[in-house]
C-alpha cells in the first residue's frame, strides 16, 4: 500500500504541541489536505506530544480539525 506520508507539528488550541506524520493520500499539499478533506479529525501516525509525561510514542492519534490552532509541515516527504 502506498502512502503519501508528511512530518508535520500540530499546535491544538489548549497550547499543546503534537508531532506526527499524515498520510495525505492524493493531496500534493498539506494545507490543501486539511483544508479540503472531508473528515473532521487529522490522523496523527507516530506522534508524540511536547508536554508529554513518559515520552513515549503513540501508534495513531486522533485530532479534530476543530481543535487545531495552527500547523507546520515539513519539508520533508516520503512516499512508502
Amino acid at each position: 500500500m502506498k502512502r503519501n506520508s508528511m512530518r508535520v507539528t500540530i499546535a491544538l488550541n489548549s497550547g499543546e504541541i503534537i508531532n506526527g506524520e499524515v498520510n495525505m493520500m492524493d493531496y500534493k499539499r498539506f494545507s490543501d489536505f486539511i483544508e479540503e478533506h472531508k473528515g473532521h479529525h487529522i490522523k496523527l501516525y507516530n506522534a508524540t506530544r511536547q508536554i508529554g509525561i513518559s515520552g513515549s510514542q503513540a501508534r495513531f492519534v486522533l485530532i479534530p480539525k476543530s481543535n487545531i490552532s495552527y500547523y507546520e509541515p515539513f519539508d520533508e516527504k516520503r512516499n512508502i
